[in-house]
């Protein structure tokens, strides 16, 4: 766990974790493919989720990923955090 908390303090250049830090810096500093966005997308349209919710299921892949020591966010931790959001 405190490897990952590095991994994100390293990334954004402070002690700051995923859910701190703003959206567009956490965009820029481990943007989505496109397939994952477009994935977003369809499931946000189809389950009617807001803005706020598609915002924390990004902030958790990226910490899942963080977790795993993937340096980008993966389709797998995506998922992960969809289903977490889902409990």
């Amino acid at each position: 766990m405190e490897e990952a908390r590095n991994r994100q303090y390293d990334r954004y250049g402070m002690e700051v974790c995923n859910s701190r830090i703003p959206y567009e810096m956490l965009l820029r500093a481990s943007p989505l493919t496109d397939t994952q966005q477009s994935t977003l997308q369809r499931l946000a349209i189809k389950k009617s989720w807001s803005n706020r919710i598609q915002i924390k299921i990004i902030r958790l892949a990226r910490t899942i990923s963080d977790l795993q020591a993937s340096p980008a966010i993966t389709d797998q931790s995506i998922w992960e955090a969809v289903q977490l959001n889902e409990v």
